[in-house]
C-alpha cells in the first residue's frame, strides 16, 4: 500500500529515512551506497515544502518516529492509496432468478387495502 504524506506546517520539513527503521520496515534497503574501498550506507531523506503534498511513498515511512509524531502534531496530513480491485466481466446472458413462494401472487386471493390513518 503507499501513502502520500502533506506537510501542513508552516515550515519546511525534513525526515531522515533511517536504515534501522525505514529499511527494515520495507524488507529492502534503500540507502545510498558510496563506491570506494569502504562502502557506506548513507541515509535517504524525505524533504517536503510548506504545503507540499509528497508522491505516492510506501507506508513503510509511518513507522519512522519523526513522521509519527509529526502525525500526531497535525503538522503531517497522511492520505493512504488503495489499490482497486478488478472488477469482474459482465455475463453476456443474464442468470435466471427464482422467485421465492411468498413472492408468487395468487390470482383468486385479493390483497387488503390499508384505509387512510388506520395502522
Amino acid at each position: 500500500m503507499t501513502v502520500s504524506l502533506t506537510n501542513t506546517s508552516g515550515r519546511c520539513l525534513v525526515f531522515v529515512l533511517a536504515h534501522e527503521t525505514y529499511c527494515k520496515a520495507l524488507g529492502e534497503c534503500r540507502c545510498d551506497v558510496e563506491q570506494g574501498r569502504r562502502a557506506r550506507r548513507t541515509a535517504r531523506s524525505l524533504t517536503l515544502a510548506s504545503g507540499v503534498t509528497s508522491p505516492a511513498l510506501d507506508d513503510a515511512v509511518l513507522v519512522i518516529p519523526d513522521i509519527v509524531r509529526a502525525v500526531k502534531r497535525g503538522v503531517l496530513a497522511v492520505k493512504r492509496h488503495v489499490t482497486e480491485l478488478p472488477k469482474p466481466a459482465m455475463a453476456a446472458t443474464p442468470t435466471p432468478t427464482t422467485t421465492s413462494p411468498a413472492e408468487v401472487s395468487r390470482p383468486d386471493v385479493k390483497a387488503k387495502k390499508n384505509k387512510r390513518g388506520a395502522s
